[in-house]
């Protein structure tokens, strides 16, 4: 199954848009599709048809409430499966806070599904917080639709970035393609908006252009995709491309990564970053700073399951604190507890976004042969 992640954390950028014609297209090519509403405003849901929104969804199957097979609503549109989402979702992140692995619920439970569709496809939220992050971690591939604005070069920074960090942190392979939406050909501004992408981004940019129409708010009104509603329309053609620019990729490339995305992985030759190298010895890390001022310093992340302190020495010479313990070769978050304040480490810049909207600092423990 290749799943892709139609990922903005802008909103009103044609994310669901994209979601419902992309899933409705390629069911439309007898491909077997599961559309995931993440989004918990529920409008690639309502954009289908499916206007009741006490539906269960993805946050019981988070919760442990129901099971992936319990929510799929069956042929929403030909070829195509939806997990509708619901309100709740807007709370998952803080019924989930603390939970170990919750970033990656979303994969576990699409695993047993990889030969029962050819495609998931996946509206997140217009935010890269918990929901987002666990559909790039299910993702092989980001479509990230951007209209030709002022903030649109910000927005994919920002998106990029956290792809890299993931990327980084877990071992992924995970293309974005840049999918220029709501797209005037007419005017000189939208071209340059996306010179600029190309030019300072290291995105791929489809060459496909999603062109602006109304009928594309109407077939959302009536919740119908375009190929059913106004099958003949520029942006029907144009999501007709993008579906062939997608079936075209996917036949070159297969996926790369570990289903499961297993703790312990077998490194490639020559690579140095691994969550855990199994052949690693633990080596000795010593974190020191200088320049915080409390009365007790603790630490906590993913070295120890977010335990303060739990197996760390503490030190304390001539003012500066001192945190000791050991660790195998990889890559983890971690924040600080300073008198009794959680918050991100000050003295380190290599940082990530959290799951409660807060920020985790990142620790590379190098690999010494």
């Amino acid at each position: 199954m290749n799943t892709i992640a139609i990922a903005n954390q802008k909103g009103g950028c044609g994310k669901t848009t994209t979601a419902i014609n992309l899933a409705a297209e390629l069911g439309q090519r007898d491909k077997r599709v599961l559309l995931i509403d993440m989004d918990p405003q529920g409008h690639a849901s309502l954009g289908l048809g499916i206007g009741e929104r006490e539906l269960p969804g993805l946050y019981e199957v988070f919760c442990d409430d129901a099971i992936l097979p319990d929510v799929i609503l069956k042929d929403v549109v030909a070829g195509v499966d939806l997990v509708a989402a619901n309100i709740l979702l807007a709370t998952i992140e803080a019924r989930l806070a603390g939970q170990p692995g919750r970033e990656r619920l979303l994969l576990e439970q699409l695993e047993p599904f990889g030969a029962a569709y050819d495609y998931a496809v996946i509206d997140c939220p217009p935010s890269l917080g918990l929901l987002s992050i666990n559909a790039l971690r299910a993702a092989q591939q980001v479509i990230s639709p951007v209209e030709a604005s002022l903030f649109a070069l910000d927005g994919i920074h920002q998106l990029q970035d956290i792809v890299n960090l993931l990327c980084q942190k877990y071992q992924l392979n995970l293309p974005v393609t840049v999918l220029p939406t709501m797209f005037d050909l007419h005017t000189r501004f939208a071209h340059t908006v996306l010179e600029q992408i190309r030019d300072q981004l290291p995105v791929a940019v489809s060459e496909v252009r999603i062109r602006h129409t109304v009928r594309i708010r109407e077939a959302a009104y009536i919740g119908k995709p375009l190929n059913r509603y106004a099958p003949d329309c520029t942006a029907a053609m144009d999501y007709q491309r993008l579906a062939d620019e997608v079936l075209e990729a996917g036949a070159q490339t297969a996926p790369s990564r570990n289903p499961l995305d297993m703790t312990v992985t077998t490194p490639q030759e020559g690579s140095t970053m691994g969550r855990v190298n199994p052949v690693a010895a633990r080596q000795m890390i010593v974190l020191t700073f200088d320049d915080i001022d409390c009365r007790r310093l603790q630490l906590a992340g993913d070295f120890n399951n977010w335990i303060p302190d739990h197996d760390i020495e503490t030190r304390k010479l001539d003012g500066h604190w001192q945190k000791v313990f050991t660790a195998e070769p990889g890559v983890y978050e971690y924040r600080l507890i300073i008198d009794g304040k959680w918050q991100h480490d000050p003295t380190n810049p290599a940082e990530i976004p959290n799951e409660l909207g807060g920020i985790n600092s990142l620790l590379q423990v190098p690999v010494h042969l």
